[in-house]
C-alpha cells in the first residue's frame, strides 16, 4: 500500500495546503480517505476523480468533509462528460441531511452507511472499523492488504477501542493535535496530545507511527519529539504529497 498525504492540518488548512485527506493506493485500487478543506485540489496532483475506486469518511466534521460536496460536483461533471460511467462507492456514517441529500442525488455516487461493526472489501483491500471518543460519532479505520495493515486513528482521545484496532499495525497514522501540558484540553475536545499518540502506538506494538492533524501553533518538531519519546522509536512528521509505504 501507498498512502499519499493530501492534507494533514486540523481545523483549517495552511495556505496552499489542506486539512485531513489521504489517498490509499494499491496495485488496482485508489481509495480517498476523508475529504477535508483543500483536499480535492491536492488530489488532482495524484489522480483524478475518474481513477477513484471508493471514498471513506471517518466522521462529519468540516476539516474531514469540507470538500465532499465539490467532490460530488466533480463526479457529476465526469458523468456528463462521459469520462466516468461506474458508480463511486462512498462509505460513511450518516451525516448532515443536506450533504447526504446532495450525495444521494448524484446517480454515480453510491452512499453506503457504515458503523463500528462494518466490514468493507474494495478489491483486495479489507476495511474494518472501531469507534473513537470524539464529540461526534467517529470511526478509526484499518486497511488490510496482502498481509500488511495500515490504521488511521481519525479523531479521538485515548480509548481502548483505538488501541485495539491499531494493535500490530505496520503503519499507524495517528492524530496529534496538542502538546505536553494540554492533556485536559485534549480529553475535553476528543483529541490526543503527541505524547499520548506515541504511548498509544507503543502499547499497540505498531511498527511505524506517523503523526497527523497538526495544530496551527507551537513548534511542530516538538510534537514529533514528544511522540517519539513515548513511542520509543522515531515518529514520522508528514508533509503534503509525502508517500508512506506499507
Amino acid at each position: 500500500m501507498k498512502i499519499h498525504v493530501l492534507g494533514y492540518w486540523g481545523t483549517y488548512p495552511s495556505a496552499g495546503e489542506a486539512t485531513t485527506g489521504f489517498l490509499v493506493e494499491t496495485e488496482n485500487e485508489k481509495v480517498l480517505l476523508d475529504c477535508g478543506s483543500g483536499v480535492l485540489a491536492q488530489l488532482w496532483k495524484v489522480c483524478s476523480v475518474e481513477d477513484l475506486s471508493a471514498v471513506v469518511v471517518t466522521h462529519h466534521h468540516h476539516d474531514h468533509t469540507a470538500d465532499l460536496g465539490v467532490l460530488g460536483y466533480a463526479v457529476l461533471l465526469a458523468r456528463l462528460a462521459g469520462t466516468r460511467t461506474a458508480k463511486l462507492p462512498m462509505y460513511m456514517l450518516e451525516g448532515p441531511s443536506h450533504l447526504m441529500q446532495d450525495l444521494r442525488g448524484e446517480p454515480l455516487i453510491d452512499v453506503n452507511l457504515i458503523d463500528r461493526n462494518s466490514k468493507v472489501n474494495i478489491g483486495e483491500l479489507a476495511l474494518s472499523f472501531a469507534p473513537t471518543v470524539h464529540p461526534v460519532d467517529c470511526l478509526a479505520v484499518k486497511f488490510s492488504y496482502r498481509g500488511k495493515s495500515f490504521v488511521f486513528s481519525a479523531d479521538s482521545s485515548v480509548c481502548d477501542e483505538l488501541r485495539e484496532i491499531a494493535t500490530g499495525a505496520d503503519l499507524f497514522l495517528c492524530e496529534a493535535s496538542m502538546y505536553d501540558g494540554q492533556e485536559d484540553n485534549a480529553k475535553q475536545a476528543g483529541h490526543l496530545t503527541a505524547r499520548q499518540a506515541g504511548a498509544l502506538a507503543r502499547e499497540a506494538d505498531v511498527k511505524s507511527l506517523a503523526l497527523t492533524h497538526y495544530p496551527h501553533y507551537g513548534n511542530l518538531d516538538d510534537l514529533v519529539s514528544q511522540a517519539s519519546e513515548a513511542f520509543g522509536k522515531q515518529a514520522i512528521r508528514i508533509r503534503t504529497l509525502d508517500v508512506l509505504t506499507v
